[in-house]
């Protein structure tokens, strides 16, 4: 990780859980509308990752200006040696993701999805836009088949009724249903990490 050269902030420990859950980010940026880095977390020069972010708020209000594409929503730059994705945030903020190149076209929307509210949570930000389906990380116990059986922290037991198609290769998903009766759907990425579509 980087030897910080500011303290650490509450966004901190949103921006690092990003980081471990998206396979070939090395780092992350939180950076303001004037292109100052609000706070990072992952490898690199803090100096150099900075600049990283000050520059991808530049090309996101670039696109802005333009007119021609309506406002900016996402971008991602797949270089030959690094690449970096930056998503909008409300009042001019921009979360950048620095990857390396082949890493760019497969991050987690699931996980970001649940750094974003994260996020918003803990700057009062009220409304993120059409974010699509919410998930929720949990915890999840499988048998020998890689198929849930239990969930969440308390260990709930739960019955695949079926599994889920249209996903990627690398991911699995199910839908289940606990003892009480509640049924959602359970995915798991590459990483052994699952999201679940409602809170657990």
């Amino acid at each position: 990780m980087v030897a910080r050269d500011t303290d650490a902030t509450p966004f901190t420990s949103i921006l690092s859980t990003l980081l471990e859950a998206v396979p070939g980010a090395y780092a992350v940026t939180l950076v303001d509308a004037e292109g100052e880095t609000v706070d990072y977390t992952g490898r690199g020069a803090p100096f150099d990752l900075r600049i990283a972010a000050a520059h991808i708020q530049l090309v996101l209000q670039g696109i802005d200006r333009f007119n021609g594409l309506g406002a900016a929503r996402w971008i991602t730059v797949r270089g030959r040696r690094k690449s970096i994705a930056a998503t909008v945030l409300p009042d001019g903020y921009a979360l950048a993701l620095l990857l390396r190149p082949r890493s760019a076209f497969a991050i987690s929307t699931r996980a970001l999805g649940v750094c974003l509210r994260a996020l918003a949570v803990e700057a009062g930000w009220k409304e993120l836009g059409d974010s699509g389906r919410s998930w929720f990380p949990v915890a999840v116990t499988t048998d020998r088949r890689g198929r849930p059986i239990r969930i969440g922290e308390k260990e709930a037991d739960v019955e695949v009724l079926g599994a889920l198609v249209g996903l990627s290769r690398r991911e699995r998903g199910f839908r289940v249903r606990t003892e009480n009766g509640s049924e959602f759907m359970l995915v798991r990425e590459p990483g052994q990490r699952w999201y679940a579509d409602e809170p657990v």
